[in-house]
């Protein structure tokens, strides 16, 4: 594991969306906003085609542009780690062992599809990627099942595995994990509204998807759990949690577009199978944008000029 890159992948990250327009080729110029508003922010490291990216709707030379296109606006401001939607265990070794980019500190390696059985299926997928990738790697946890997580703690323990981005956001579960973690292994937690009790416990930093459209208010929240100030902590959590609840209703991809779009940062296209949120959740959605204390809206109109 490089050090140097673990360390820098902690604090706030956001995992970027990708827009798409309405007949469903990536929208760049949004691409380029969403970008450049990360890169202006207080944001620690960008996620690019991560978990909220719909990366396995992208055929693989737009996956490559996305990259190309976000490292350019990004031009060495804040930390990048690039993600590899992983279809099966030796598409995701011929992928990351040509990712030789200088520009991305680690890459964001995704759950295998279908996903492992096993322990030892993880164990196996993790384990040969990490052999053949050039950076340092981030493993994917996406569900809490009885018995199946242990190959957490069994590659955490493997070279050139950086950390885990998990997205149950289990009490239980996370809180073992830093108790009996190697030094240097990066716990990120993908669940935003478990991010205040998660960093209770000692995890190492939030990815999350609300900062695609709130990347200070929620940056704030982490910057002072970071510090140990839980009391103004909680009040900011307590700002955002409305709309963080709302926005795990129907899948992080549909629900964040639809609050980027209500803020006209870019369109509510998502791609199939994925579908746009239902009318209930708009309105939820707007609802909840409009009940945002004030030092976030007028965050959100000297942002809009």
């Amino acid at each position: 594991m490089t050090a140097s890159a673990a360390n820098s992948v902690q604090g706030h990250g956001v995992s970027l969306i990708t827009p798409f327009n309405e007949t469903g080729e990536v929208d760049y110029p949004a691409l380029e906003r969403l970008t450049t508003s990360l890169t202006n922010s207080k944001v620690q490291f960008i996620v690019v085609l991560g978990h909220a990216s719909e990366a396995a709707l992208l055929e693989e030379d737009e996956q490559i542009r996305v990259m190309d296109f976000v490292s350019e606006i990004n031009n060495g401001v804040k930390t990048l780690v690039g993600g590899v939607a992983c279809t099966s265990t030796r598409n995701a070794i011929r992928r990351v062992s040509t990712f030789d980019r200088r520009d991305f500190s680690s890459i964001f390696c995704g759950s295998p599809a279908p996903s492992a059985s096993t322990n030892s299926g993880f164990v196996g997928h993790y384990r040969s990627i990490a052999q053949a990738s050039p950076l340092p790697i981030f493993m994917h946890h996406e569900r809490a099942l009885p018995g199946q997580s242990e190959w957490v703690l069994e590659m955490a323990h493997e070279k050139n595995i950086s950390g885990v981005i998990d997205e149950t956001g289990s009490i239980e579960l996370i809180d073992r994990w830093v108790q009996e973690r190697p030094d240097g292994f990066r716990l990120l937690s993908a669940r935003d509204s478990m991010a205040l009790p998660l960093y209770a416990l000692g995890i190492d930093g939030a990815v999350s998807t609300i900062g695609n459209a709130f990347p200070d208010a929620f940056g704030e929240m982490i910057d002072l759990l970071a510090f140990g100030a839980m009391n103004d902590a909680r009040v900011r959590h307590h700002e955002l949690a409305p709309l963080m609840r709302i926005m795990e209703n129907e899948g992080r991809p549909a629900t964040t577009k639809s609050v980027l779009s209500h803020l006209n940062r870019c369109a509510p296209s998502v791609r199939l199978p994925n579908t746009p949120v239902t009318e209930t959740t708009q309105q939820q959605v707007y609802r909840a944008i409009a009940a945002l204390p004030e030092h976030i809206s007028s965050k959100l109109l000297s942002q809009s000029h």
